[in-house]
């Protein structure tokens, strides 16, 4: 149920057709807009049925496998149920087959894909990468040297254990489970969607992280205690031995911590304002894996009861990592936590090697010009308004801020807003999408709100601009643009809309592409170009 563009679909129908299962691949969209998915699956017999659902497909189902998208409460899922039908999604299946032992989840409402992305670069220092597609995506070349041990030679690197990397990121595995064996470890990103039905069938992972729980996808789940439930799925259950998987969740997170405090010795925490030493670093408060404050990453703390102070490794420095942003400082000290469960002690230190090499995610905060001494930023993968809130704490002055899309997820702009009015750095707005009257409205909400005895701020609300399409708004923000200026794509909502007469972005990654083809035919400097 939902053959969809990304994957996930086709590997799921290639992994029935390998195991002899007769095949209905069904989904809403038409076919013409399904034609890459259908392309790739030629050479396995399909049945298809596209452009709608029928009751009669599940109620004759054996087997359904349902995208993540799909609520777990949807009707024709129900009535799949009701006649016996095991009922299921792609990641589901392959967390019950795969056969490593070290299985690690990373989710949160935002960061997860750069703290998987750098957790996967630390690990691949010690672990054999085996996805060549993967070597260089996010960071420089790794030479055997910088592996642990250091004096390593090539014959013993290949003889050390597999490293995977799945979920949201990377490309789906379930057609590899064969490759793998016990000794693998395999690191996912996961979203709440696929979480949800984890609390179904209650897998245990060796590790789960969650970098953080802010209000996302609303518009989705029914409420935000269930999209909070849905992420805790990612280490709330014990294996068949009755041992509880390592919890790693951040200090500095409400939420978070609100979730810690139900059973504050089990969670293991990270912080990136945390320093040692630490109050929770004692017995009983849960143990601090991870610390950044100070502008020092340091790993392995530990409480020395007769000196009162708690200690750890120094890895890396915040001038080590080259992304802007106090939150992306908090993804790296979080993926380094995760890394305290599964290097040695030894290996601990080229964790930095990591951190110095890693260059960032495409679609988040990512350079991708420069006009009239003006940076232009794309920050495609904002598709709420707390992503956007994060990106505008990197930048002081001169912000020229493109927003609005499809939905905020149910999140609301409010917070958005009173942030926008409050900045003093924004230059000037500009709205397009189905969004950005809602945006407007909540700016001029926040402009006639008094906060604390300042009073109305009206006087200092930047200008804001309306326009018909993506592309209109996106090039009269870099037209504008002067030195010293900053050019923030970061739009606080989704991308699934039609962005120009015929136009629509069918993901967030296909609206960052737009962007930088825009960016490309204005600016006088592109990063790669000389």
């Amino acid at each position: 149920m939902g053959l969809g563009l990304m994957g996930g679909g086709v590997e799921s129908v290639r992994f029935l057709h390998r195991h002899g299962a007769k095949i209905l691949a069904t989904d809403t969209r038409d076919a013409k807009t399904l034609a890459p998915s259908v392309e790739a699956l030629r050479d396995i017999p399909v049945e298809y049925r596209l452009g709608e659902h029928r009751e009669e497909d599940f109620k004759n189902a054996e087997v359904v496998i349902h995208s993540p998208a799909v609520r777990p409460d949807h009707p024709l899922l129900a009535a799949a149920r009701a006649r016996g039908a095991e009922v299921t999604q792609e990641m589901s299946l392959f967390i019950e087959a795969c056969p490593a032992h070290t299985v690690i989840g990373i989710t949160g409402s935002n960061g997860k894909t750069t703290t998987t992305a750098l957790c996967y670069e630390m690990l691949r220092q010690v672990y054999v990468p085996v996805q060549p597609e993967l070597t260089e995506k996010w960071a420089e070349p790794i030479t055997i040297k910088d592996m642990a041990p250091l004096d390593a030679s090539f014959d013993q690197v290949k003889d050390r254990d597999r490293l995977w990397l799945g979920g949201n990121i990377g490309t789906p595995l379930i057609n590899r489970l064969d490759e793998m064996d016990f000794m693998d470890v395999v690191l996912l990103e996961l979203s709440s969607f696929q979480l949800m039905d984890w609390h179904r069938f209650k897998p245990a992972l060796h590790t789960g992280l969650i970098t953080n729980i802010t209000p996302n996808h609303l518009d989705w789940h029914k409420n935000f205690e269930e999209y909070s439930w849905a992420k805790q799925a990612i280490f709330e259950y014990w294996d068949e031995w009755g041992d509880a998987p390592t919890a790693i969740i951040n200090a500095d997170d409400p939420e978070c911590s609100r979730i810690a405090a139900r059973n504050p010795g089990r969670y293991r925490r990270f912080s990136a304002t945390g320093t040692v030493p630490a109050d929770h670093v004692r017995p009983g408060k849960g143990e601090l894996s991870a610390a950044g404050g100070g502008g020092e990453l340091r790993l392995g703390m530990f409480w020395n009861s007769r000196q009162s102070e708690a200690h750890g490794i120094k890895v890396a420095t915040r001038n080590d990592l080259r992304l802007p942003g106090d939150f992306n400082w908090a993804n790296a000290v979080g993926a380094a936590a995760v890394c305290t469960r599964v290097l040695n002690a030894e290996w601990m230190p080229h964790i930095g090697n990591a951190v110095r090499r890693f260059r960032g995610v495409e679609h988040r905060l990512e350079p991708c010009g420069e006009t009239h001494g003006a940076r232009i930023y794309n920050d495609s993968i904002a598709t709420d308004p707390t992503a956007t809130l994060a990106a505008l704490t990197v930048f002081q002055s001169g912000i020229h801020l493109i927003l609005g899309g499809a939905s905020d997820k149910g999140a609301g702009y409010d917070k958005l807003a009173r942030a926008i009015v409050d900045h003093r750095g924004i230059k000037s707005l500009y709205l397009q999408g189905p969004t950005a009257a809602n945006i407007k409205r909540a700016i001029e909400r926040a402009v006639q709100t008094p906060v604390g005895t300042r009073g109305s701020v009206s006087a200092k609300t930047p200008p804001i601009q309306e326009f018909p399409t993506f592309e209109s708004a996106c090039r009269a923000a870099i037209k504008a643009a002067r030195q010293g200026d900053v050019v923030l794509m970061s739009p606080a909502s989704t991308s699934f809309y039609e962005h120009a007469p015929g136009q629509k972005f069918g993901n967030f990654e296909e609206r960052g592409k737009f962007f930088k083809q825009i960016v490309a035919s204005l600016v006088s400097r592109v990063p790669g170009q000389s």
